[in-house]
């Protein structure tokens, strides 16, 4: 009876400590849904490198759940010159690539990620666009976003 007790109790303890160490599959987001966490939100344009002044009333919101999103203040955007590229559109849907640094969007254009950081609320997307007129060459465009 004594050697009974434990030998069950010897069972317990096992099936307690291998079940305790195994992980659940599916528990863990991935990278790409990490990333899509990350720029999920709605975020202020506030600034590009090309400008002298700061952007006010444009925001793009990032819906992680179905990859969408949608834009509100564009014609402020296409005022500053900064849409020759048409590299914004009011609303569609977006991806990220297999490196998970460059947004692409439809209708759109691409955006690379150079930096986000949602708990400090920063985002800088960049691309390539004529500036500042559509007929000038491409050059380099930093936007600087906040968190709302």
């Amino acid at each position: 009876m004594k050697s009974n007790i434990k030998l069950i109790a010897l069972l317990a303890i096992s099936f307690t400590v291998v079940f305790s160490s195994c992980k659940k599959k599916g528990n863990e987001p991935t990278p790409e849904e990490e990333k899509l966490e990350e720029i999920s939100g709605t975020w202020a344009i506030v600034g590009a490198n090309v400008l002298d002044t700061d952007i006010t009333g444009v925001t793009i919101n990032f819906n992680a759940d179905n990859k969408t999103y949608s834009v509100t203040g564009l014609a402020t955007f296409t005022d500053s010159n900064l849409n020759h590229a048409e590299v914004l559109d009011s609303s569609g849907s977006f991806d990220l690539n297999d490196n998970l640094d460059v947004i692409t969007l439809t209708p759109g254009g691409e955006l690379s990620i150079g930096n986000v950081n949602k708990e400090t609320g920063d985002l800088t997307l960049s691309y390539s666009g004529p500036f500042p007129k559509a007929t000038d060459n491409e050059t380099s465009i930093t936007l600087t976003l906040v968190l709302q």
